[in-house]
């Protein structure tokens, strides 16, 4: 059944709200950590007209999926985004993530290989959070020294200011806040989040074989510009594109040139 608050139910009996919307090839959007399936406002209705078909899911914790304590890892939103694919018997799927979306893409990947997906796109997103003495290229600043505060949310993590939302982004999702989180119950789901942070996912990525586009913005607070180079360099069939007028959310900053190259790329 199409339309929008279509209900699915894991393995796990986890009831995960998805939008099912056109016709044609099909896309899933896989939204980030604390974000809803509306983060793809500005590509939905796009990619609809041009001719996709699109899957967005409210992942497990998050929008009007439901709310467990238990299964928060990033395994078992990796196993939800597979059971979707099967239980709709989706073939060819193009799976784009966002930030933390992009490692449950990875977590499913690692779980159950790449059967049915065509294309990978990934949105600004370290395969490994954690900074250490071997990987610089996590999260600006997180470091096992300051974790526990930091995936807590006592003190903050990222260090650079992201321009300023521009007024068609302010028109939909508000003015920006002090803080980009605010208003998640970040301590229901404290375990998910640890588990995000120490997962390292970077083995999985030269397994990655088919075609893939990795995007970063110029601003954004959280990655290095040069570790999103390695992550494109990892995976035989992928480049990147970095956004020079966004942050963290090119699909937001720069919807209208990341839309027309997600297209090409799609058509390529």
């Amino acid at each position: 059944m199409a339309g929008k608050n279509q209900t699915f139910i894991a393995s796990d009996g986890v009831r995960i709200v998805y939008d099912d919307e056109g016709t044609g090839p099909v896309i899933m959007l896989v939204h980030g950590y604390s974000a809803d399936k509306n983060y793809w406002h500005f590509q939905k209705d796009f990619l609809v007209q041009s001719g996709y078909r699109i899957i967005a899911i409210d992942q497990r914790n998050h929008g009007r999926s439901d709310r467990p304590l238990f299964g928060q890892r990033m395994s078992r939103h990796g196993l939800d985004i597979k059971e979707l694919i099967v239980g709709l018997k989706l073939d060819g799927v193009t799976l784009i993530g966002h930030s933390f979306g992009v490692n449950a893409i990875l977590a499913m990947f690692s779980l159950a290989g790449f059967d049915g997906v065509s294309r990978f796109v990934a949105v600004d997103q370290s395969p490994k959070i954690m900074n250490d003495e071997t990987w610089q290229w996590g999260i600006k600043g997180v470091s096992w020294a300051t974790f526990w505060d930091q995936v807590t949310f006592r003190t903050p993590f990222g260090q650079d200011l992201e321009p300023a939302r521009p007024p068609h982004v302010r028109e939909v999702f508000g003015e920006e806040t002090e803080d980009p989180f605010d208003g998640y119950d970040h301590r229901h789901v404290a375990q998910l989040l640890v588990d995000h942070f120490v997962t390292d996912w970077r083995d999985i990525l030269p397994q990655i074989r088919v075609p893939s586009w990795i995007v970063t913005g110029r601003h954004t607070p959280y990655y290095h510009l040069e570790g999103m180079q390695w992550y494109a360099q990892q995976l035989p069939n992928a480049y990147l594109t970095c956004y020079e007028n966004s942050g963290h959310d090119p699909a937001w900053y720069d919807a209208e040139a990341f839309n027309a190259e997600l297209l090409a790329f799609l058509k390529r």
